[in-house]
């Protein structure tokens, strides 16, 4: 009976192995894949950082600056969509939430560098109407995005648009587009716009930061309960085997004989006492009148 009752016991333990690694290796997966996008999504940051800074000094010098400026712009396109793919991926649909705000964030950052850089460059009449665009496309993007922050971002946010440098930056931004003379100097517009750029790296960056903490955080608990599972199902799997090699150990054996090495009993005829010759001519008697009827 023990060996009857092991296999399917063996053969539920092996599935129940087999179940939590499987388990596991999807969390480990799932942990990899949320901790590699808050990874990527800080190289990325940077990298545009590195664009926007480069594009600002190819915009000063002398050459075609449309094609510069729609090199730079195409590339730092490119790398956000990488990034809103990473978002829509993300393991958690929390995380995927907080990194699209992230990538948000770092477009308003792109947008208002992109419109910086060129208004620093100089700009004309055809150059005029995509700079009032991309002013009025970062600045409805960054109040929708606001309110979405986490409380201590909000309030640098309402520090940034309650500031005298961001009423002064959207003063020349607003004469730019309409074509008047700034009404502040060169240097106050220019450490004015410094200042403006700071305040939203520091939006986009504690935004990153904020979503990445949660996408390994996110990864871990995925992690440690996929081990919780894998743990409980194979404990169960060992339980139950115990149980059935236990109450097979104590159930009967039934004893089978083969049917070749059972004894041959011949039947006999048991007499209650001998036969006597005066039985045997009683015997014949009765026969030989028989034989006359």
């Amino acid at each position: 009976m023990l060996s009857i009752a092991f296999v399917p016991s063996a053969t539920l333990v092996l599935v129940a192995l087999f179940i939590g690694g499987f388990l596991i290796h999807q969390a480990v997966q799932t942990r990899n894949v949320a901790e590699s996008g808050a990874v990527t999504m800080t190289e990325a940051s940077r990298g545009i950082s590195v664009l926007q800074r480069d594009r600002s000094a190819a915009l000063k010098e002398p050459g075609s600056r449309s094609a510069t400026y729609t090199a730079y712009a195409d590339s730092i396109d490119t790398s956000l969509s990488s990034l809103r793919d990473i978002a829509r991926a993300a393991p958690d649909a929390e995380v995927g939430y907080q990194q699209t705000l992230a990538v948000e964030l770092l477009a308003v950052v792109e947008g208002m560098d992109r419109s910086d850089s060129l208004a620093a460059a100089g700009i004309d009449d055809e150059g005029r109407r995509d700079y009032a665009a991309t002013v009025g496309a970062y600045r409805s993007r960054l109040d929708a995005v606001a309110g979405k922050l986490t409380e201590s971002s909000r309030q640098v946010y309402r520090d940034l648009i309650g500031s005298e440098d961001w009423s002064r930056f959207g003063a020349v931004e607003t004469a730019l587009s309409a074509a008047t003379p700034p009404p502040v100097t060169q240097d106050a517009w220019r450490a004015a716009a410094a200042a403006v750029g700071r305040s939203l790296g520091v939006l986009a960056t504690r935004q990153i930061e904020y979503s990445a903490q949660l996408a390994v955080d996110a990864g871990r608990r995925v992690l440690s309960g996929a081990l919780a599972a894998a743990t409980a199902i194979c404990l169960l799997a060992g339980l139950v085997m115990a149980v059935v090699m236990l109450i097979a150990r104590r159930l009967p054996v039934p004893i089978i004989r083969c049917p070749s090495r059972l004894e041959t009993v011949s039947p006999r005829i048991h007499l209650r006492r001998p036969i006597e010759p005066a039985d045997v001519r009683r015997m014949q008697a009765v026969l030989e009148g028989i034989r006359r009827l």
